[in-house]
């Protein structure tokens, strides 16, 4: 199916999609300026702390277009707490990128929360694309995506952690730990163009 069916609330939620696509590509942009330019440098971060406000923006204006998707798959005890594990997780990782920005929590446990927030989210995204494949109702397009942002993200993060344990033979840092980045930095990377995709159809744009 091409569309959604349409039902209360979709066009409110694709505002916020489309805020989440904009403020997606913003971060994605000012990461990849932070590391190619400030540091190298040792800063100062300007680009940093724009990614880290853009942080905080994008885990909230998200909330609203994952009540939405939630709405369109069937109602159990195990997706209602899903719902609430994901809004927790993504309103616990916003705060986290605004108490770094005024100072409040440092790099460490800012970015762990972060990582944490991010992890709930894709995986909430496989579980609930894969059941949404399933539907008529729901574009493929948009599932497909949406499994694949999710799948890629668990599966990369853990392997990703690799790289930081500086114990780790060199193979193992920057092979299986930099395969782990640069598959999750593309999905990472993909992840507005699923709220774009989202907004379209929940503006049920013709």
């Amino acid at each position: 199916m091409d569309t959604l069916s349409e039902i209360p609330g979709d066009r409110r939620a694709a505002r916020f999609a489309y805020a989440a696509a904009g403020v997606g590509v913003a971060g994605v942009a000012t990461l990849g300026a932070m590391y190619a330019i400030e540091v190298p440098k040792k800063g100062p971060y300007v680009f940093g702390t724009i990614n880290d406000v853009t942080g905080g923006v994008f885990n909230l204006v998200i909330i609203p277009v994952v009540v939405q998707v939630h709405r369109r798959l069937r109602r159990t005890p195990g997706s209602e707490a899903a719902l609430r594990l994901v809004i927790a997780a993504s309103a616990a990782g916003s705060a986290s990128s605004f108490l770094l920005v005024f100072k409040k929590l440092d790099f460490a446990p800012s970015t762990a929360i972060s990582v944490g927030a991010m992890t709930v989210q894709a995986g909430w995204f496989l579980l609930a694309h894969r059941s949404l494949l399933e539907s008529r109702e729901y574009p493929r397009d948009l599932a497909k995506l949406g499994q694949a942002i999710g799948g890629a993200l668990v599966a990369a993060l853990p392997v990703a952690a690799l790289a930081a344990v500086e114990k780790a033979p060199a193979w193992i840092r920057w092979g299986l730990g930099g395969a782990g980045i640069a598959v999750g930095a593309a999905a990472w990377v993909a992840w507005p163009y699923w709220y774009l995709l989202a907004a379209r159809h929940l503006s049920h744009r013709r």
